[in-house]
């Protein structure tokens, strides 16, 4: 028969091990939630995203050529004119026209979506840089206004957030 110290001792080790497992579980969970759900849309779903898309990128990237703020801001949801007023425009204008120069063609990486976004990723070429990623976010919701925008190569990491 065990000594009522030693049952304790034992219990209050068992009573220790079981907060730490709780305490893992629930922070891994807590990690877990942080992150977010993001998939790759394929098909269907891909192409139903590329409808929308491709035109409001379309916009976008001829209104940047054409130094058009209004037609390279008309998709954008409240919250990026806010981000992207005008003045903020010429300025992104001059960055990319010096590092990259004018935008030529892009293709599609990959489509996913991320809670309520849609998210395109593009292959852009521009004039001084063969490589650009373009990342252009959607809401799910209609009208798909574009929520997020941004620019990554070796000579310029630009992101609307």
């Amino acid at each position: 028969m065990l000594s009522p110290f030693v049952w304790y001792m034992k219990g209050t080790c068992y009573m220790i091990k079981t907060r730490a497992i709780f305490i893992v579980v629930l922070v891994l969970n807590v990690l877990a939630s942080l992150t977010g759900c993001e998939r790759i849309l394929s098909g269907a779903e891909r192409a139903a995203v590329l409808a929308y898309s491709e035109t409001a990128t379309d916009n976008l990237l001829a209104g940047l050529n054409a130094n058009d703020y209004a037609a390279f801001s008309r998709d954008f949801d409240t919250d990026m004119q806010k981000v992207m007023p005008a003045t903020n425009f010429a300025a992104l204008k001059q960055d990319l026209d010096n590092k990259l120069g004018n935008y030529l063609s892009r293709q599609v990486d990959h489509v996913t979506q991320a809670d309520e976004f849609h998210v395109v990723v593009y292959r852009a070429k521009f004039e001084q840089e063969e490589s650009v990623i373009v990342e252009v976010a959607f809401h799910v919701k209609e009208p798909h206004p574009i929520a997020h925008l941004s620019f990554d190569s070796e000579k310029l990491r630009w992101s609307s957030q």
